[in-house]
């Protein structure tokens, strides 16, 4: 089916995306980086998401899908081939992240909609669909590259290699991929409205910014906690193969969060999305329990509800997405949704400089109570 040719890219993406983090402490510890300078490069990611996000969505509304994704993935693959030549190199390792940023924001989100609109033969599979496949690249990443880093030589090079390989032959699938009906009829149209177009009747944006827009930054600030934030603050106890604990820990953290999917099929989005926060709200709870014992064995219970808490706040936003944007500005309104989500990767940096000042648990307990709030407001 065409679906899975683009479901393949994402999780191509995904896993360039995501596998950084198994080498955050290589990096920290060949470039004698304190603890907020890991967690910068993971920030910086998000920053470049913001104009891939903001722009691919509403572009690929009026251009076609295809006409963004695939040169948003060629981006993707570039910034990976200079973040493998970085090395030692801080300033290219930033420089490559925002860069891999700005191409996945362009394949996230647009490609999103273009899996959706491939999927719309099976009501309510193109967000599952969509999830999954993000969800996969985002865990089996790390776990590849963890392995790798702490067995293989050139640990902060052969990761890279294998990453160009798989994205690559992710991109030479997709190239077959066909544009979908929607994306076809908003490009027929493309002259008669503006190039950035972000659109929502307005019930619909008050539905958008009570429930989709306070709930979206804890998607990902569930699982960068889990894999990031934790596992640096816990330091020198992760055991005597901590970046393939680490990796580990992603791959639990994404593997949990595509088992909670069929959970939204269950609910309205938005009773969906409170049960993800308070789950969220007990992992947090328990990490910061973990980190004040210095029990890093604890990490596999947390890693499992803060993704099955990222797993069903992303499918109920995205299927909120799906209800309430017309099809031909529904790039745009994915694309900030997106956006709103990878606020969520600030978690690790903020934790790591409000630790300047408090303890790791009362900065964790905090987060939960935001998130236990967010839960309690949202409509």
């Amino acid at each position: 089916m065409a679906w899975r040719r683009v479901a393949l890219l994402l999780f191509a993406v995904g896993w360039g995306a995501n596998h950084f983090v198994s080498l955050l402490q290589v990096y920290r510890a060949r470039l004698g980086l304190d603890a907020a300078a890991p967690a910068m490069l993971f920030a910086m990611y998000a920053l470049g998401l913001a104009p891939g996000l903001l722009l691919a969505g509403p572009v690929s509304d009026r251009y076609g899908r295809r006409a963004v994704v695939m040169p948003s993935a060629l981006v993707a693959l570039a910034a990976s081939a200079l973040l493998g030549a970085a090395d030692a190199s801080f300033s290219l390792l930033l420089a490559g992240r925002l860069l891999y940023g700005i191409g996945a924001g362009g394949v996230m989100s647009a490609g999103a909609a273009w899996l959706i609109e491939l999927s719309d033969d099976a009501l309510g599979a193109g967000p599952r669909r969509a999830t999954i496949a993000l969800s996969a690249g985002f865990g089996l990443g790390p776990l590849v590259t963890g392995l790798l880093a702490q067995y293989a030589p050139e640990p902060t090079r052969t990761p890279f290699g294998v990453h160009l390989a798989v994205l690559g032959g992710a991109l030479l699938v997709a190239r077959r991929a066909p544009d979908s009906r929607a994306s076809a009829r908003a490009h027929a149209g493309a002259t008669k409205r503006p190039l950035i177009r972000i659109q929502l009747e307005p019930e619909a944006w008050s539905q958008f910014l009570r429930g989709v827009a306070p709930m979206a930054p804890f998607v990902f600030g569930f699982p960068a906690i889990a894999f990031a934030a934790l596992p640096s603050m816990l330091g020198g106890a992760l055991g005597p193969a901590p970046l393939v604990y680490t990796g580990a820990l992603c791959a639990l953290t994404l593997a949990a969060g595509v088992m909670a999917q069929p959970i939204t099929r269950r609910f309205a989005p938005m009773l969906a999305a409170r049960l993800g926060l308070v789950a969220g709200t007990v992992g947090v709870l328990l990490g910061a329990l973990a980190v004040s014992a210095r029990m890093p064995l604890a990490l596999l219970l947390v890693a499992p509800l803060l993704g099955a808490a990222y797993g069903v706040c992303m499918t109920s936003g995205i299927q909120s997405v799906q209800r309430l944007a017309q099809p031909e500005a529904r790039g745009g309104v994915m694309g900030l949704f997106y956006l709103l989500t990878y606020v969520g990767f600030l978690a690790p940096y903020l934790l790591a400089l409000a630790t300047r000042a408090v303890a790791p648990a009362t900065a964790l307990e905090a987060v939960a109570g935001m998130s236990l709030l967010t839960a309690w407001v949202i409509r």
